[in-house]
């Protein structure tokens, strides 16, 4: 009886208050909406999937078939002259594996800046994690910045809780300085550690140039590694190994304390745009199977769940390229040329220690806001690669998406 008295009593509060407000609401509201905007985006996708050797289930009998459509809800906001809000809710099924296999819609990005001055912006919340400075990438149903439909695999992206400093420079130079956390989720365990990104850029209208480093200070040997050594996942499923798409990225460093050292640069014209960049990730960890403390090659970290890692160092070398041809203000067709080795010093006497991923395809603009991709895709994966599939593969994909 107590329990009802309160919530009578909480109810009835709430309702005087909402009452009284309401002459504040009324004029404050055409205010409120002038600082505030939205906006929607929608995507849904169908996949072909076949690895190079036949006989060998499930993805040689994979049939194809439609993806679970993504959606996100963008909110911005002038919270003052000097202070902005963003934040990103998205459903992203494939990106996270189980825990992202629902319907439910999940904070995926927020930004809160502060203008400290023209020049000089502070950013808390989750600042995208990444090397490189000017390539575009598909994140959730956000997929029309990307020419084309999948990402690299040598990407090194993600969202992570943090803060950054952010810097525009005049005559076309920035930077920028982030400290996060390694992993997406809220972790304090000792031993994690901060993950630490610096990256400064020159731009003009056509050209630009960049370099970044990134480092994770974590002494952990435990599941808790960063997000970013695994990319922020992808537009291709692989069938029999469930929703996580991360599985075709690269993965040869465990992502406890790696280093990455990156450089890339771009230009852009009415009809050709590009972008390259390469760069070197290590560490002092390896993956390991063996008994005697030394490196055995593990194919696929990601799926074997039951990797050893042991002290001893890893490297990845890796390079890229990306190329779009706009034959109209309507079509442009693209392609992308991925490159991953395996460096380590314990895998110098190994053969097929590369992995190459080639995609080309085309897009189709329509109705101002919608975006029609078709792309084919192969990646191939030694032995002793990065790869995590442990086959050659190849893909045939579709995606439309909508942006409003």
């Amino acid at each position: 009886m107590k329990q009802l008295q309160r919530c009578t009593a909480f109810l009835t509060i709430l309702l005087l208050l909402t009452l009284t407000g309401t002459p504040v609401l009324a004029q404050d509201g055409d205010d409120m909406m002038d600082r505030v905007s939205f906006s929607v985006k929608a995507m849904q996708g169908a996949q072909y999937f076949r690895t190079d050797f036949p006989g060998e289930p499930p993805t040689d009998q994979a049939e194809p078939g439609f993806q679970r459509v993504r959606y996100n809800l963008e909110v911005s906001a002038d919270l003052h002259e000097r202070i902005t809000l963003f934040v990103d809710l998205g459903h992203e099924p494939n990106d996270f594996g189980t825990g992202g296999d629902s319907f439910s819609p999940a904070v995926d990005y927020v930004a809160l800046d502060f203008l400290l001055s023209d020049e000089y912006t502070v950013r808390l919340g989750t600042p995208v994690t990444g090397p490189f400075n000017f390539r575009g990438y598909s994140d959730g149903a956000a997929t029309q910045g990307n020419p084309l439909i999948g990402n690299s695999p040598i990407d090194f992206i993600t969202a992570q809780t943090g803060v950054a400093l952010i810097g525009n420079l005049e005559g076309g130079f920035g930077f920028d300085l982030t400290v996060t956390s390694p992993t997406f989720y809220e972790t304090f365990t000792p031993g994690t550690g901060f993950s630490l990104i610096g990256k400064a850029r020159y731009a003009t209208n056509t050209y630009g140039f960049g370099a970044a480093v990134m480092k994770v200070t974590s002494q952990q040997r435990s599941n808790t590694v960063t997000s970013w050594i695994r990319g922020d996942g992808e537009n291709y499923s692989i069938p029999g190994f469930g929703p996580n798409s991360r599985l075709t990225h690269a993965y040869l460093n465990p992502g406890i304390s790696p280093l990455v050292l990156h450089v890339d640069g771009m230009f852009k014209s009415s009809l050709l745009e590009g972008d390259v960049w390469g760069g070197i990730s290590s560490e002092q960890y390896s993956f390991s199977t063996g008994a005697n403390g030394t490196s055995a090659f593990v194919p696929n970290p990601g799926l074997s769940g039951g990797a050893v890692v042991v002290e001893e160092d890893s490297q990845m070398r890796f390079a890229g390229a990306t190329l779009t041809l706009n034959a109209t203000e309507q079509f442009f067709i693209a392609g992308r040329v991925s490159y991953a080795d395996n460096a380590s010093d314990w895998a110098e006497d190994l053969d097929e220690t590369s992995l190459l991923r080639i995609q080309g395809g085309f897009g189709v603009r329509f109705l101002d806001k919608a975006l029609l991709k078709l792309e084919f895709v192969s990646q191939d994966e030694g032995v002793n690669s990065p790869g995590q599939v442990g086959d050659n593969w190849y893909a045939v994909s579709t995606e439309l998406s909508v942006t409003l």
